[in-house]
């Protein structure tokens, strides 16, 4: 049994959709899983939004998702709120991924006036992947780690995804100096179900505190991969590393549910 069973991915037919949806085919034909494409509109609040555009929106995301190579799409349109209907539809069922556009993370103005990616990044209880590019090929994976049993779960999983991609792994730490990230990683390498630790690359960062480490090195990086602890109650509003990497990353972002 592979790492996800199903990929739920939203989709309003944005450009910022469309790179969700390319994301959701990638994850679905090389874990060979199921997709369904949901879109949500909201009949009491929003202008220019009907069934009609929501069955447009599933309709073109299902053809992408099948020209892709996924064997099987389903397709969801509802009236209400975005994201709490996303979440619902998730947890519907064990082992779903949900993948949505990420580009409202990064808004102020968008989490005040309440962005659909705000709202799941901080209540989901399933893993999430918010899309802000679609990588030419699956090389790398950055899966971050503070030595934490939570983060431990995260690396886990996030090793699990780039195996099923194609891509190397890159266990990847914040630390005080190299030699304490060094030990931190050779640590959790003794710790990972994997048939062979010499396939994790090692990525110690230092000189800065560690989400704004953690979002300068992005770029090496076509998914990097935290552990979701610090993305609700007095950690949140205290600014966790887990919430900052949330919001300022600028690349795929795996948020893997460790707490829920």
């Amino acid at each position: 049994m592979g790492c996800y069973q199903r990929v739920v991915v939203g989709t309003n037919g944005s450009e910022s959709a469309q790179t969700a949806v390319a994301v959701a085919g990638e994850f679905a034909v090389r874990l060979g899983v199921p997709v369904a494409a949901v879109s949500v509109w909201n009949a009491g609040r929003k202008s220019g939004t009907d069934v009609a555009w929501a069955e447009e929106n599933t309709r073109a995301a299902a053809q992408a998702l099948l020209d892709a190579g996924v064997d099987e799409v389903a397709r969801i349109e509802l009236d209400g709120t975005t994201g709490a209907l996303l979440l619902e539809i998730a947890e519907r069922e064990p082992g779903t991924v949900l993948v949505i556009g990420g580009g409202s993370l990064g808004s102020s103005k968008a989490r005040l006036l309440g962005s659909t990616a705000n709202h799941v990044s901080h209540h989901s209880r399933t893993d999430v992947v918010f899309t802000h590019k679609i990588p030419k090929r699956w090389t790398t994976v950055g899966l971050t780690t503070d030595g934490s049993a939570s983060s431990l779960t995260a690396v886990q999983r996030g090793y699990d995804v780039a195996e099923a991609l194609g891509a190397r792994p890159f266990l990847v730490t914040s630390a005080k100096t190299d030699d304490d990230g060094v030990d931190t990683l050779i640590e959790v390498e003794a710790q990972i179900a994997v048939e062979d630790p010499e396939l994790f690359g090692r990525d110690v960062l230092t000189g800065v505190p560690a989400a704004e480490a953690i979002c300068n090195s992005a770029w090496k990086y076509d998914l990097v991969v935290i552990g979701n602890r610090g993305m609700s109650g007095p950690a949140r509003l205290l600014g966790s590393v887990a919430n900052k990497v949330t919001h300022d990353i600028d690349t795929n972002l795996l948020l893997v549910n460790t707490t829920h």
